[in-house]
This record gives C-alpha cells, structure tokens and sequence, in this order.
C-alpha cells in the first residue's frame, strides 16, 4: 500500500475519494485494517459516514499538509516519510509505523460503533466538519523533540470539550437554529474556523506557516497547537458569542439545559474597550458583509511570541477571544496587559490636563 499513497500525493491534484477506492480494493494485504473498514461501512449503510470515518483515519495515520517552499503560499499533501522532513522531524514517520497507528485508530472506531454516545460524535463531525477529514483524533501530547508521530502517542477525543464542541456546532447549525442558522454557518466558516484550526502567514523565523493545520506545523512553532486545543478555541468562542448582547434567549436556554455552554450571563466586551458587543450587529454584518470591513474580529490577547506552558500566551482558549475593530487597532501588537496600561495612562493624562 505504500506505493499507493506516494502516487496519491504524487499527483497534481490530491483526491481523498479515489485514493480510498485504490486503498479499499489493497486492503486484502492488511486483515485487521480491512476488518475494521467493513465494520465501518455495516454501521452506516445508506450513508458514507463509515467510509469518511475510514478516510480520515488514513489522512491522519499516513499524511499530512506542509506549505509549499519558497513561496509560503498554500499547503501540498506529504506522506510521512517525505524526505523534505527529514528524520529529526517529530513529524516524520516510517510508513511501517503509520500503518501500525492506522489499524490501532480504526480498531478502536470499529468497536465505538457500538456505544450510542460514540457513535453520535462520529456523526455530529460528519454532519459539520469544519476542515476536511475531521475526527476527534489527537496527539496524547506535544513532543517538540523526538517521534511525535507514533502510534503511542495519539488516542479518540470521546469525550469532555471535543464532544461539547463538536455536539454545539451540531446543534447551531441545525434545524434548532430557525432564522439565526445562517448566521452561524457563517460565523463558523469565516470567523472560526481559519482562526481556529489554521496557521497565520509567517514569513521569518525558523517555521514558515501558511493555512496549515495547527496541529501538523513544527511542534516547537509557536503557531503549533493539539486538536483538542483547537477545539477548546472553538468552544470558548462560541460560548462568547452566546453571551453577545441580544444573543436569541431561546437558543442560549437550550444550549445550557444541554451543558453544551456554562450559565454565565452577563454579556461579552470587547477586552480591550469593554464595550459590549451586539449580536444584532453581528448578525447584520454576517448578512450583508462590507468587503474589507469587519467590525468583529477574533485575536490572540497575547501575542504568540514563545513556546511555554503559560496557557494565556499560546494558541489556547484562554489567549483568544472576539475583540472589536476598535479594540484591535488600539492593541496592536501589545499584549492584552500593555494595552490596558496604555489606555489608563491616556485617560489619566485626559484627566489631567481636562481634555
């Protein structure tokens, strides 16, 4: 099978779909990989969840998406044993090793068909992916040295915030939405998303990143986030825009007799000038969007300047946050600390001096 994913990221254009029909019609030379693959297609039938389910596995197990050099422009499909990685990249792995890492994942998936609340999060991520071959899988933890990508080393988000986030997401972007569903299928897709699970353009530095997965840039980039990080970032921000001033009563009263958000009520600010911010407005820019425009953004309040374990200067869910337009011109490049102090220092100097 290994030649058969060199000539799928070989080719000018990968296509996901064709390489799991070649894949599928080889699994006879993997029995235990081939079992779980039928597993799969038996559970959902008349769907193709069972077959994305399998796909995604095989994305996560044997490929990857590094920007394209020198450019920094857009993103290619690698195998892991890629020469342009090189075996002291963590991210690097022998197609031996990501095929014992595939039959793990998809050994595991077969058998959570089974169990009703398993099953419903495989479906939620098929219902509304918001990058392609999405599934609750993750690295137990990041190693900036050494093997990152081993079979040790990843495990099924099944529960705690990736379900939440996951089971929201559902539920915003289904009938329970009524008139505001638009609103959150564009909130999620332009808003979220890119902020969420992909990387800046970075041009300097050690790692170069452009619209990579957070998760498959260098581990010792300060871009580099797990996927349950991602989703913790998802999370937070849609609990934020449920706190919006205005945001629909209904909905937010469904969502926390779900416990899918916590009962916080008081309404969201902008960090950097306190003024609350409206979903009525927020709404009426989703509908009929100024190019160039956008009166809510999302940021980091610290900017990502090191790799450390402080949780508010990463790529986390305690370091980002929707802030105003207002309030992003006026922080800049400060961090949410230096911001503040600025700004009492000009009201003071207001003050004084009875502007």
């Amino acid at each position: 099978m290994k030649n058969i994913f060199d000539a799928a990221v070989n080719a000018e254009i990968f296509r996901g779909k064709a390489l799991l029909k070649v894949l599928v019609a080889a699994l006879d030379k993997e029995p235990k990989l081939q079992a779980a693959y039928k597993r799969l297609a038996v559970a959902w039938p008349k769907r193709s969840i069972g077959a994305e389910t399998f796909l995604g596995i095989i994305r996560w197990s044997f490929l990857l998406e590094l920007v394209k050099q020198p450019k920094i422009e857009t993103t290619k499909f690698e195998v892991r044993w890629t020469d342009r990685l090189g075996q002291d990249d963590p991210r690097f792995a022998a197609y031996e090793e990501c095929l014992k890492m595939s039959i793990l994942l998809a050994t595991e998936v077969a058998e959570a068909v089974d169990d009703p609340e398993k099953r419903t999060l495989i479906e939620a991520f098929a219902h509304h992916n918001l990058v392609p071959y999405e599934l609750p899988i993750d690295y137990r933890r990041r190693k900036k040295t050494g093997r990152l990508h081993v079979a040790s080393n990843v495990e099924w988000l099944w529960g705690g915030v990736p379900r939440k986030t996951v089971l929201l997401r559902d539920l915003l972007l289904g009938e329970e939405a009524g008139k505001h569903l638009k609103t959150f299928d564009v909130a999620y897709k332009s808003k979220i998303d890119v902020k969420t699970y992909l990387t800046d353009r970075v041009l300097t530095g050690a790692h170069k990143t452009n619209r990579e997965k957070r998760w498959e840039t260098h581990p010792a980039s300060v871009h580099y986030a797990l996927r349950r990080d991602c989703l913790e970032i998802e999370h937070e921000l849609m609990q934020q825009l449920c706190r919006f001033d205005g945001f629909p009563k209904g909905i937010r009263d469904q969502l926390v007799a779900k416990k899918l958000i916590n009962s916080t009520t008081d309404t969201f600010r902008c960090p950097i000038t306190f003024e609350p911010l409206s979903f009525a407005k927020f709404e009426e820019e989703i509908h009929n969007p100024i190019a160039g425009k956008s009166t809510f953004q999302v940021g980091h309040l610290n900017p990502l300047k090191a790799v450390n374990d402080d949780p508010r200067s990463g790529h986390t869910a305690k370091n980002i946050s929707w802030v105003s337009a207002n309030g992003n011109r006026i922080q800049g490049s400060l961090s949410l600390g230096e911001a503040r102090v600025m700004i009492k220092r000009i009201a003071a100097n207001y003050a004084r001096f009875k502007v």
